[in-house]
């Protein structure tokens, strides 16, 4: 434990930042209507304007309900990653002069997409009266216990947690009724990287040796898989800057707009390699499994990345974008569903939330989930059958499937409020109020921010995920680093 003179002077050394306490009804709304009003007026113009202007509505609800500065913008970043990828085809279409639905793979594009954004509407609607009002309080309480323990700490915290999710990942191959808690435990490494960073850039010092280490190290990680998840890194370091009151200085633009262009360029370059290379570390089975060891993946991927001329940029360029824009499989649906097949009347929710409650090791007859072959199940074979790869139809595509194309809306608001209610229970709860609810709020939700996501698989890890974080909370925490949990009043 850290003793009071040591903390005072460790905080005279490091001075921290400023913290600007959120607003209700402050300055997001006019900060929201610029960006809204900036992308319309760049690729709203075309064949698809009414589309358009449908985005940039949903857009300025959604960045108005769930920009809440001060806090980890989890809800917000949930919302605009599924509000990118349901719009990126729209204003492509409106570049290029085109209809939105001349350049896909057939199936009513514009109905997916109208349906897509409104269903996310109704998802902001729901994350925001689950997550309640804005919390001066545990702002300041996680900012008061990130600075009273030096970087050095939270660094340990980290390093000891990612140990333990080494060990976890690669056990849960060996344990197959376990795999889903196993990496869940695993994931939980997330929360001690988001403190990390966070104690970081609350300080005015700058970004420290401790964590470009950690930053360094969980992106080399996420290069050498399977499936090469180095987003994962950037998004947690994304959210503990922006919970850690910096603003918008010109420092803190530049820095995240250079951390968005990394991301960017390096989603390119895997786009354009990953087929090779997977193909090389799965030892030609075709299977996702990784037959070599790090260091070899690692040296094959280098020289395919070397080997990368401008034009295989360019179409890897167009491929992510393409790939990005997850409503094609949805429009699929509509065509397919209830003309051809009928609506499930809730079977796939249903299915959803009482798997959890059926673990595979006291279930070991349980259905696994093939997202290729509900996807083609329900699209008429529009996934094809590729080896070593799983599609799926989306979250949004299946609640139109089970309820169609009004109490679909219903359903999603539902999931929104589920979505408010963990991260308002993480940020507030009596042991996990302040910066260790910041923390596992990140670690539970940022990695199904995709609307590609199945919500049967979401659902299962998410609870999964909140399992583990109440052991945490019971066991881990009070033994080890009770600390962690301030006093704090509501």
């Amino acid at each position: 434990m850290v003793g009071k003179g040591t903390r005072l002077e460790h905080m005279a050394d490091n001075p921290p930042r400023p913290l600007r306490v959120s607003r209700p009804g402050g300055e997001q709304i006019p900060a929201v209507l610029a960006i809204a009003i900036s992308i319309f007026l760049i690729g709203g113009w075309g064949p698809n304007m009414a589309l358009a202007a449908l985005s940039v509505f949903v857009l300025v609800v959604g960045g108005s309900l769930l920009w809440r500065p001060g806090e980890p913008p989890i809800l917000l970043l949930l919302f605009s990653y599924q509000w990118m990828q349901a719009s990126i085809s729209i204003f492509r279409a409106n570049w290029l002069d085109l209809d939105v639905s001349s350049n896909s793979r057939g199936g009513d594009m514009d109905t997916a997409v109208a349906l897509t954004l409104i269903g996310l509407a109704s998802l902001a609607v729901g994350m925001r009266w689950g997550a309640g009002p804005e919390r001066a309080h545990v702002q300041l309480a996680a900012r008061s216990l990130a600075l009273s323990q030096p970087v050095s700490r939270w660094f340990w915290l980290y390093a000891v947690s990612s140990v333990v999710a080494a060990v976890a990942f690669a056990f849960a191959w060996e344990v197959p009724g376990l795999v889903q808690p196993l990496l869940a435990l695993a994931s939980m490494k997330w929360t001690f990287f988001f403190m990390l960073a966070y104690a970081t850039f609350v300080r005015a010092s700058g970004v420290g040796t401790f964590f470009i280490v950690a930053f360094a190290v969980e992106l080399a990680l996420g290069i050498g898989g399977f499936f090469s998840d180095f987003k994962m890194v950037f998004f947690v370091t994304l959210l503990a800057g922006a919970a850690s009151g910096k603003g918008f200085s010109p420092r803190a633009v530049l820095g995240l707009c250079s951390l968005g262009a990394v991301l960017i360029v390096f989603g390119i370059v895997w786009t354009a390699v990953k087929k090779d290379y997977r193909e090389f570390v799965s030892g030609g089975t075709g299977d996702q499994v990784v037959t070599v060891d790090y260091l070899t993946g690692v040296a094959k991927l280098a020289d395919l990345v070397g080997a990368l001329d401008t034009k295989a940029l360019t179409e890897a360029s167009d491929i992510m974008v393409r790939r990005l824009s997850y409503v094609e499989y949805f429009a699929a649906a509509i065509d397919y569903v209830p003309s051809l097949f009928p609506h499930e009347n809730g079977a796939l929710m249903w299915d959803a939330i009482s798997r959890p409650f059926m673990p595979r090791i006291l279930f070991p007859e349980k259905a696994i989930i093939d997202d290729s072959e509900r996807t083609n199940r329900y699209t008429g074979g529009a996934a094809g059958n590729y080896q070593g790869t799983s599609i799926s139809l989306g979250w949004i595509a299946e609640t139109y499937i089970d309820f169609g194309e009004f109490l679909m809306m219903a359903a999603i608001l539902f999931i929104g409020y589920f979505y408010g209610r963990i991260y308002r229970w993480c940020l507030d709860g009596s042991g996990t109020r302040g910066l260790l609810g910041f923390a596992f709020a990140t670690a539970v939700l940022v990695p199904y921010i995709g609307m590609e996501s199945s919500f049967t698989k979401t659902f299962g890890g998410v609870a999964a995920s909140l399992v583990m974080v109440l052991l945490i909370v019971k066991f881990g925490v009070p033994r080890w680093c009770p600390w962690l949990v301030p006093n704090v009043p509501r």
